[in-house]
């Protein structure tokens, strides 16, 4: 009832008849394109281009978020998985884990847990970058192969200092009540035109937080971050940076999982360059390379109590990752083209191992057998301006991938159980018929994209298609999870997956017309091939194992963002995000697919003041694919639509002190996303819920 009252307020201020005036947003982004008129406004981010959104962050409205995963479930279209409080999985389009490409500051970093308590965004904490970008769907094919539901670039970008100044920065911190989270952050940046350096630190410590029933639920962290860049700049037209990331995240819990992660090591080093050339032909050229070193201990001992005396795990495991990419922009007449190469070599080991807990030391499982995937891509992307109103796009991509496992013929020294010891060679034999150790794909993607400008400068109307081709990641492919005592609880993976092709059209419109702009898309998406994490049903008469299997698969759906201008200060906003996901293979809905999404918001801004609310709507979830025994049995069951309202407020004085505050789901609703993971502590949830209400506030400062 209550939800039902703020939604009759925001409706109402709809159906006032105030003359707007035309509302335009000077901050637009730098990368926006002669033909694409200025940004609009939807929640807390800017649609630069169709299908596209940038937030930046100091400008953002909300409180203290947990991680990027968290950030990220803010952005229009974008849904998310929470198996605790920290770690939380993006998913886009119905899409997630490595079917979306996420970049921290140009590079990719790929999580240290094979059961992904740190997908990538976990490491993407948001006060230490200046913008995130999401880009839906398939739109490019220069930020690496695959990338069918989209790309998530979290960004740094040091403006270059001049002569009347030699030093900036930002500090500030924040507190949310429900899960006592303490945040503090500064970044301090001291230099001259040509060169600076620049230090970023962000600390942030929470607690369990309680859902709307009061219940408690495990989602203690505490995390801590920092950057260190040096930068030449000698002109505006280029810049070499080297930089030094380091986040540490200790005591984490899981309310979805069956272990917790006591300690986390990320180390990151990059080295990035531009140069403008500026020649008849030749435009710029740009590269970087990157290492990612991942250090993951997860146990069910040191933070919660094991379920017996002689079943205490521990699983070490390390994820290394060299990621580097090189460019060159061209540009002739009418064309201009982007050409390129870029890699990626990840290796991940993981073990697992039993005992008490005063000896956890027999191997149990080699979970990740020493795993190299190594993808080596080459790109080309070039725009055809045909006349001033219509351009074409065509981008080509062919990546060579190699992969091996070295330790697929180890055989774990655990002695408990009825179930013999099995190295990860036996379990692929025992569900696939055969083990390999080594694997080569030849892959070939690309894109076609037409876009024409309407009359007037009030936007534009595009059609795209696109393949893209996505390699098995180290999880999918060689996992070996044995068990002790059941064979169906085993979690094993397939060697011999086919690559996925997703053959994607979309149809879209970005439009402008005073009060009123409107960003919307349908698009259908074609999977052969589509990897898909299954049970074996006794297939090959060894239980009912956890595999991975290749399936012909469909999505289709459509997004939705429509504003109104009342005025130069008010804005209100609808979105609308849908989905529908089949297994055609197995005729049945495909699992983890989000419901009918939407949000209404309504803001006041006048430059100082600001004040807004949020009312989220989520649709029951009825198309699920929960039962093990004849589908796959990774959702957790039907979902139950919710109603959630948030309400902000912030000051922004001219010495450049910011002050934010509000409050989340004031009506402290108890529900979850249907994305959760089953909560393990708590036979009342189904699912993890959502932390109930919770108060917060936020003050920085910048000079």
């Amino acid at each position: 009832m209550k939800n039902l009252l703020v939604l009759s307020a925001l409706c109402a201020l709809w159906a006032v008849p105030v003359h707007a005036a035309e509302s335009s947003d000077p901050a637009a982004s730098s990368e926006t394109q002669s033909h694409i008129m200025a940004p609009i406004l939807v929640e807390d981010t800017r649609i630069v281009v169709p299908s596209q959104s940038t937030l930046i962050l100091e400008d953002r409205r909300k409180g203290p978020v947990t991680d990027g995963g968290d950030l990220l479930k803010t952005f229009p279209g974008v849904s998310g998985g929470r198996m605790g409080g920290h770690g939380m999985e993006p998913t886009i389009r119905g899409q997630n884990q490595s079917r979306l490409n996420v970049l921290l500051d140009g590079s990719f970093v790929h999580g240290g847990c094979p059961n992904r308590m740190d997908p990538p965004s976990s490491y993407g904490t948001s006060e230490t970058y200046d913008e995130v970008e999401v880009i839906k769907g398939s739109q490019t094919v220069t930020q690496g192969s695959g990338g069918s539901g989209g790309t998530v670039l979290f960004k740094r970008q040091t403006e270059r200092f001049t002569d009347d100044a030699w030093y900036r920065g930002r500090a500030g911190g924040g507190y949310q009540g429900n899960a006592n989270i303490r945040e503090g952050f500064f970044d301090l940046a001291v230099g001259n035109p040509t060169g600076y350096l620049r230090a970023i630190s962000n600390v942030s410590v929470g607690d369990d937080y309680e859902d709307g029933d009061g219940h408690a639920v495990r989602s203690a962290y505490d995390e801590r971050t920092g950057n260190f860049l040096v930068g030449l700049t000698p002109s505006n037209t280029s810049l070499l940076e080297l930089g030094y990331e380091a986040t540490r995240a200790r005591d984490v819990l899981y309310a979805g999982a069956g272990m917790d992660t006591p300690q986390t090591d990320h180390d990151a080093y990059r080295m990035k360059f531009g140069h403008h050339v500026g020649g008849t032909i030749l435009k710029k050229v740009q590269g970087q390379i990157s290492y990612s070193a991942i250090e993951h201990l997860m146990d069910n001992y040191s933070l919660r109590t094991p379920p017996s005396a002689t079943m205490a795990m521990r699983a070490p495991s390390t994820s290394d990752t060299w990621s580097g990419r090189m460019s060159v922009d061209l540009e002739k007449g009418l064309f201009s083209s982007t050409l390129g190469v870029d890699i990626q070599d990840n290796q991940r080991d993981a073990v697992r191992y039993r005992g008490t807990t005063a000896s956890v030391n027999a191997v149990q499982s080699y979970l990740w057998p020493d795993v190299t995937l190594t993808d080596v891509g080459v790109f080309s992307e070039a725009q055809w301006r045909v006349s001033p109103a219509e351009r074409i796009k065509v981008g080509l991509r062919y990546d060579r991938v190699e992969v091996d496992a070295d330790k697929i013929n180890l055989v774990p020294n655990d002695t408990m159980g009825s179930v013999a010891k099995l190295s990860a060679a036996n379990l692929y034999t025992t569900y696939y018929g055969a083990a390999s150790s080594s694997d080569a794909e030849n892959n070939l993607g690309g894109l076609v994209r037409l876009e024409r400008d309407m009359p007037g400068d009030l936007g534009m109307v595009y059609l795209s298609f696109s393949r893209s081709v996505r390699t098995a990641d180290a999880t999918e492919r060689y996992l070996a999870s044995n068990n002790n005592s059941s064979t169906s609880s085993r979690w094993v993976g397939n060697p011999f997956l086919e690559p996925e092709k997703h053959h994607q059209l979309e149809v879209g419109l970005h439009r402008k017309h005073n009060p009123w702009d409107l960003d919307t898309s349908v698009y259908y998406n074609d999977v052969a091939d589509y990897i898909l994490r299954d049970r074996d049903h006794n297939a090959h008469g060894a239980g009912n194992a956890t595999i991975y299997r290749n399936v012909q698969a469909t999505l289709y759906g459509g997004e939705m963002s429509l504003n109104r201008h009342w005025a130069p200060q008010w804005t209100s906003g609808v979105t609308v995000a849908y989905v529908h996901a089949d297994n055609d293979s197995d005729n049945r809905p495909m699992a983890q697919t989000p419901p009918l999404e939407g949000a209404l918001t309504t803001d006041y801004d006048d430059g100082v003041w600001n004040v807004g609310a949020k009312l989220r709507l989520a649709a029951r979830q009825n198309r699920v694919d929960a039962d093990s025994t004849t589908g796959s049995g990774v959702d957790v069951g039907k979902t139950a639509g919710f109603q959630t309202t948030d309400l902000y407020a912030g000051y922004l004085h001219d010495s450049g002190i910011h002050v934010k505050l509000g409050v989340n789901n004031v009506w402290n609703e108890d529900y979850a996303e249907h994305l959760n993971l089953s909560n393990t502590f708590d036979s009342t949830q189904v699912q993890v819920d959502e932390p109930g209400r919770s108060f917060w506030l936020t003050a920085s400062m910048a000079f």
